[in-house]
């Protein structure tokens, strides 16, 4: 197990409570949702450096934009047809 250090935190109430009543019907602490929340910041820093490295824009895309951003070119099952279709051809004339 890693070392653990105690931090004091100053938080709302009323968010505090919200929060821990739904962690424990979780089985989750307080503690182990902040972890977690800080190992996923550390992964997003991560993640913001690699896309600067990349050249990639740092930014959420909606399913429309991915969908619409996709290469078009030959369907899948044309392709497939085409080399069915080969395949047969060659067969055929080696009987």
């Amino acid at each position: 197990m890693d070392e653990r250090i105690k931090v004091t935190l100053l938080l709302r109430s009323d968010l505090v409570k919200k929060v821990e009543s739904k962690l424990a019907s979780e089985g989750k602490s307080l503690s182990e949702l902040v972890e977690d929340l800080l190992e996923a910041y550390d992964s997003e820093k991560l993640l913001d450096e690699l896309c600067e490295e990349l050249g990639l824009e740092k930014r959420p895309y909606s399913d429309m934009e991915v969908t619409s951003s996709r290469p078009r070119g030959l369907k899948a099952e044309d392709i497939v047809r085409e080399l069915r279709d080969q395949r047969y051809t060659r067969l055929w004339q080696h009987l």
